[in-house]
């Protein structure tokens, strides 16, 4: 396609509107159908995705002119852009990459019992339980690497804050279907494999940046303890500088991408 032509056909409007979608894409990576809109408290339409809808084949002949695709996934709502030469990828610190192991298995499960509308909606609590008893974390990690993980994860468009704060347990959050490709299914089937054979369990998944030991499989009752306790001077401010996937394309979070 001669992009050229087609994005000088765009009116002047359109024109700033590619540019203004074009960095959004770099700055989050994930564009999503239909986002979580806290004023109306409900899904609504993005218009940015329908509007690389209607322009697809331009801003697919545009990036990969510069070495990168728009993966399009009509079917499930999200678009992902990655870097075709495997550069440019965001690196992801250890929280992060299990809280996104984390929300793609409590994804699956809740998609097996939504309604037709196929929100998942899912409190930290239930996150973090799926977190400790897989002995992912260890029970006295400190509220602000959660909090920080679940705050860039958002800015990602992975996931959206429904109720509460990034540091409170009794918080929601709507995980948006960007999870799939985010942590695509090998990179579970891999996860599974690794806990049967007993990776996870105390000490194998190696020491934590303190020296202590990792957690083995528990209920994650301590956890939610400690957790509940963290002082709340720690807690990660929601309304702190964004943390941007420098990767501009696919997430490599120690293992988790594309």
């Amino acid at each position: 396609m001669d992009w050229q032509g087609a994005y000088h056909a765009l009116s002047d409007h359109d024109r700033e509107e590619f540019a203004r979608v074009i960095s959004r894409l770099f700055d989050e990576t994930f564009l999503v159908r239909d986002e979580w809109d806290p004023r109306e408290r409900r899904l609504a339409a993005n218009r940015d995705y329908r509007f690389v809808e209607r322009h697809l084949a331009l801003f697919q002949a545009y990036l990969r002119a510069g070495g990168f695709e728009l993966q399009a996934d009509g079917r499930r709502g999200v678009m992902a852009l990655y870097n075709r030469y495997g550069r440019n990828r965001a690196k992801m610190d250890k929280y992060t990459t299990y809280l996104l192991y984390a929300l793609r298995l409590v994804y699956e499960e809740a998609m097996e019992t939504v309604s037709m509308r196929r929100e998942v909606v899912v409190s930290l609590q239930d996150v973090l339980s799926r977190l400790f008893s897989l002995g992912l974390l260890d029970r006295r990690v400190a509220a602000t690497n959660l909090a920080a993980a679940l705050n860039r994860l958002r800015r990602l468009n992975v996931i959206a804050r429904v109720d509460g704060f990034a540091h409170e347990l009794e918080s929601r959050w709507l995980i948006y279907p960007s999870i799939l490709l985010a942590v695509p299914d090998e990179r579970i089937h891999h996860l599974y494999e690794r806990w049967s054979a007993g990776a996870f369990a105390a000490g194998a998944a190696g020491e934590r940046a303190d020296g202590g030991e990792w957690a083995g499989e528990d209920s994650g009752e301590d956890g939610m303890d400690a957790w509940a306790e963290a002082d709340a001077d720690e807690a990660a401010d929601d309304d702190e500088a964004p943390m941007r996937a420098d990767a501009r394309g696919d997430m490599n979070a120690e293992g988790v991408g594309r």
